[in-house]
């Protein structure tokens, strides 16, 4: 009997100790957001994301933009609003994502992700602008152009229409379909996706034309020759036996013996020769 009351009075003392723990928690959490809202903001540090590798903004650009709103050093952080600050950087065309938040030093940070295009546009309109690796449209900088691959040929699709009305499930979409031409965005995109996340095709890999059929053809940097693709049908099978072609093939017989080297059939190269 005496040790199931020593067990129920141990229990109450943790129970107890876990609620005092907890009581103080919220209060020193309280204390801490307290004291945070009530920080004035002495200085706004910009941080770039540098993981990409562009150029397309600075920390200059970011402050210039929070500042045409108004002056934020000064401020309490209570009456400073992160969402929207971050509603107004993400206005840029360029960014990708953004985090801000403040600290008990005054300090309050804008942390900013750049978009990475994988392909540059020329379309039929004489317009140009990025698709970016999550298949997003963004406009071409003045500032600053990108090494990527660029696509041109019969392509119809402006800028603003697809900006309005993107193809959906860019990244999932393998059929052409003749009566949406926006689909044929999202060949273009899926092959310089493609291409983009392989050093060797990245490397090899110059330029991505639309023929009058609606065909993805590929210019590669070295020979004298076209790649017809077709669709974006089994793209890995048709560049595993390019690269097979190249290796045994092309390097026996030479690089400029060709003008054209046709994947669209399974399984198959065919080749024409000049």
């Amino acid at each position: 009997m005496k040790i199931n009351v020593q067990h129920k009075v141990k229990r109450l003392i943790v129970i107890g100790s876990w609620a005092l723990s907890i009581a103080g928690l919220i209060v020193l959490l309280g204390f801490v957001n307290y004291k945070q809202s009530n920080t004035i903001c002495r200085n706004v540090i910009v941080n770039i994301n540098e993981g990409v590798g562009h150029d397309f903004v600075d920390g200059n650009d970011i402050l210039q933009l929070v500042y045409s709103k108004g002056k934020l050093v000064g401020k309490s952080y209570a009456n400073i609003n992160k969402t929207l600050l971050e509603k107004i950087v993400m206005s840029n065309p360029f960014v990708e994502r953004v985090e801000v938040y403040s600290t008990l030093d005054g300090n309050l940070h804008i942390d900013a992700w750049q978009r990475d295009p994988v392909v540059r546009v020329f379309n039929m309109q004489n317009e140009q602008f990025y698709i970016d690796k999550n298949g997003a449209f963004m406009p071409v900088s003045d500032k600053y152009t990108p090494s990527v691959l660029v696509a041109n040929g019969f392509i119809y699709n402006t800028y603003a229409e697809m900006k309005i009305a993107p193809p959906p499930v860019l990244k999932n979409s393998n059929n052409i379909d003749s009566l949406t031409i926006p689909r044929m965005i999202n060949q273009v995109f899926k092959v310089a996706s493609f291409v983009a996340a392989d050093t060797f095709w990245s490397a090899n890999t110059q330029q991505i034309f639309v023929n009058e059929l609606q065909e993805i053809e590929l210019v590669p940097r070295v020979g004298d020759h076209r790649i017809l693709i077709g669709d974006t049908t089994d793209l890995k099978g048709k560049f595993n036996r390019l690269f097979l072609f190249y290796k045994k093939g092309l390097s026996n017989t030479g690089w400029n013996n060709y003008s054209l080297i046709n994947l669209k059939f399974k399984n198959q190269v065919v080749c024409t020769k000049k």
